[in-house]
């Protein structure tokens, strides 16, 4: 058993028989937007000529002040990227970013600086996103003495709040890494991205690499930070019991493109793309009860090789002529919360 196990079992939130609770979250009108995304591509360079990995193509959302906005699709589909492309880890190839507003993109050394003082990640795998080699305290005062926030006296206070608000004793703060469970270690990698007090946390896959019930746990917490601090989020899960759970609004990606988006009850209880019923489909129904799953053919294309027409067109049930050969189709609106990109639809 690790050092300080029985601190995991105390959890942060409300857990009953591995399954979360939260209330539910009705999208008001008039919502300050605090991140937008216009025609959003990156393509990678392969070795051949002219040859490109198309990992983002023209994306586009909004996310509004204090909410969740969810990205969810299969693997490779371009989540990730997107991500790591909003926080500026990855240059664009074309597009535009606005963070309250300010386009992000032409940002520079202090500029670059002060957007990432506010826009902060969490990372997939608590194991790796952690340095071995720093103690907790090290890990979270960091950032701070990075942004050089406070006296020694007060960023020591800071990473006692830090650990405070995470669910984790302020004893551990002289350990390691490796003294930690997978659950404690992702709660420090959450500390670490509240060190500056940010406004938007990409959250990229959180909780796919914890025990289920863990799971649990930091979801809660996750949904008790959000409230406290006012916090937006950008959370990017394949699992889409996770996103039903944690997000307001949802955008189903497919091969580098949005296919659906919408409020959570738009792609949860109207869903109107083929790709979109099919990942639903096949979501067990509460009780085991059993439903009509929805079996795609094939493998995702290659986003090196993308088919023509409707990226999904090879894989759909419904698709016909127009979805082959006319171009990707853009998303149409549907409400004002709700847009498909479907020849279909």
């Amino acid at each position: 058993m690790r050092s300080g196990e029985s601190e995991e079992e105390r959890g942060a939130g409300r857990v009953e028989s591995g399954r979360v609770e939260r209330d539910e979250v009705r999208v008001g009108s008039g919502k300050t937007l605090l991140l937008e995304v216009k025609d959003l591509t990156k393509h990678f360079p392969l070795p051949g000529r002219d040859r490109l990995l198309r990992a983002v193509n023209g994306v586009s959302f909004a996310v509004p002040q204090g909410l969740t906005f969810g990205l969810v699709g299969e693997s490779g589909c371009g989540k990730s990227t997107l991500a790591r492309l909003i926080v500026r880890l990855y240059k664009e190839t074309a597009g535009s970013i606005l963070f309250g507003g300010r386009e992000i993109t032409a940002l520079r050394r202090r500029g670059l600086r002060e957007f990432r003082r506010q826009a902060q990640m969490v990372f997939q795998d608590p194991y790796a996103s952690l340095n071995p080699r720093m103690t907790v305290r090290a890990t979270l005062i960091d950032p701070l003495r990075v942004y050089r926030v406070g006296t020694a006296r007060e960023q020591e206070k800071r990473v006692e709040e830090l650990l405070d608000l995470v669910g984790l004793d302020r004893r551990y703060a002289p350990r390691y890494p490796h003294e930690f469970s997978g659950g404690q270690r992702q709660r420090i990698g959450i500390a670490r991205a509240l060190a500056l007090n940010p406004r938007l946390i990409v959250l990229d896959e959180p909780v796919s690499a914890l025990d289920v019930s863990v799971q649990a746990q930091i979801l809660n917490l996750l949904a008790d930070l959000q409230q406290k601090l006012g916090l937006t989020y950008l959370f990017i899960s394949h699992d889409l019991s996770v996103v039903e759970y944690m997000c307001d609004h949802v955008a189903v990606m497919y091969l580098g493109r949005i296919a659906e988006k919408g409020a959570r009850a738009d792609i949860f209880q109207q869903r109107r793309h083929p790709y979109t019923q099919a990942l639903l489909s096949a979501v067990p129904a509460p009780g085991g009860a059993a439903g009509r799953q929805i079996i795609l053919g094939g493998d995702p294309p290659s986003p090196a090789d993308p088919p023509a027409g409707c990226y999904f067109n090879p894989r759909c049930p419904q698709a016909d002529t127009v979805c082959r050969w006319d171009p990707p189709p853009p998303l149409k609106a549907l409400s004002d919360t709700h847009a498909v990109a479907c020849h279909l639809v």
